[in-house]
């Protein structure tokens, strides 16, 4: 799958290692990539706090500038808030009429108007559809927070990738030992996870799903603890969806990011509850690291790990 999400800039850039931003309301985290004989080494990973108004371009410039980071590409992520993820058919046009076309398609499918976004496209494998068309998954953006997002980085000038999380955790994925055969990754937001399904480095699959929480324990904090009945319900639509769709034999294993006892709470439900093997994506375990990760730190830098792990040098 070689495609560059929201080919807003020149081609992106293959070289030795990517800079990975990922953008929080009072915070960015930056994640410095290198690759040494093809292995990725995680050189630097932090959090810079931003003094000023929420997400204004002009605080997250100043603490980017203050960064001093290397000359390397640079790649940031979208925010849940700022797109919609759709898997829909792809319209029969000459690649070039691709984006325009798939415009008009996804007039009735996402909450904002289609004029306001900005759109990109990505394949998946053939699936077994019984003479219908191929299927693609369609990135809507919000023209607003594409619009931020370049003036915020405009300083950067390697700067060349907008991504979506769904591809980002596909980059983490396709590192576990288990990606080989098929891998499930399950990476819990507050309220809501995001389930992407891997083969290799190939991505079958993405299914974003509501979190319920339950009530903690007197131990636990508020939210540590997630319903796993309903995190199992959604996890084997989708296993089966990918087995049936992509005739692919079973996901046996899945992995819960980021680390740390909310992930290991529910990863224990899920191994119970499906009788799969479950583990939790530990960066200090995935990756060679120049300092160990704190498990605080893993959820917000996760993404921009993510990010700076991208491969793919050309658009469709």
């Amino acid at each position: 799958m070689e495609c560059r999400v929201l080919g807003l800039f020149k081609q992106a850039s293959a070289g030795k290692g990517r800079i990975g931003l990922a953008f929080g309301d009072n915070q960015v985290a930056i994640a410095v990539m290198r690759r040494e004989g093809g292995s990725p080494v995680l050189e630097r990973c932090e959090l810079l706090p931003l003094v000023g108004p929420e997400r204004a371009p002009e605080a997250a410039a100043e603490a980017l500038r203050a960064a001093e980071l290397p000359r390397m590409p640079v790649s940031t992520v979208l925010g849940d808030q700022d797109y919609q993820l759709a898997l829909v058919e792809a319209p029969d046009v000459p690649p070039a009429e691709l984006r325009a076309a798939m415009r008009w398609r996804l007039k009735d499918t996402i909450d904002f108007r289609v004029e306001d976004a900005v759109i990109d496209v990505f394949d998946v494998p053939d699936q077994n559809r019984g003479g219908h068309g191929r299927m693609m998954y369609a990135v809507a953006a919000r023209r607003s927070a594409v619009e931020r997002y370049t003036q915020t980085l405009s300083g950067l000038s390697a700067f060349d990738v907008i991504d979506v999380p769904e591809l980002c955790l596909r980059n983490l994925a396709a590192l576990l030992p288990a990606a080989g055969a098929g891998v499930a990754l399950l990476n819990l937001g507050q309220k809501s996870a995001n389930i992407v399904l891997v083969r290799g480095k190939t991505f079958y699959l993405a299914r974003h799903m509501e979190l319920l929480a339950v009530k903690s324990r007197a131990d636990h904090k508020p939210g540590d603890e997630v319903d796993a009945a309903g995190v199992v319900l959604e996890l084997q639509r989708s296993l089966d969806y990918y087995e049936r769709h992509f005739d692919q034999p079973p996901i046996t294993r899945i992995a819960v990011s980021p680390a740390g006892p909310r992930a290991a709470a529910l990863a224990a439900d899920l191994g119970r509850e499906t009788g799969l093997e479950v583990t939790t994506l530990d960066l200090n375990q995935l990756l060679a690291c120049g300092r160990p990760i704190e498990p605080d730190a893993q959820a917000s830098c996760l993404l921009a790990v993510g990010a700076a792990l991208r491969e793919e040098s050309r658009s469709l």
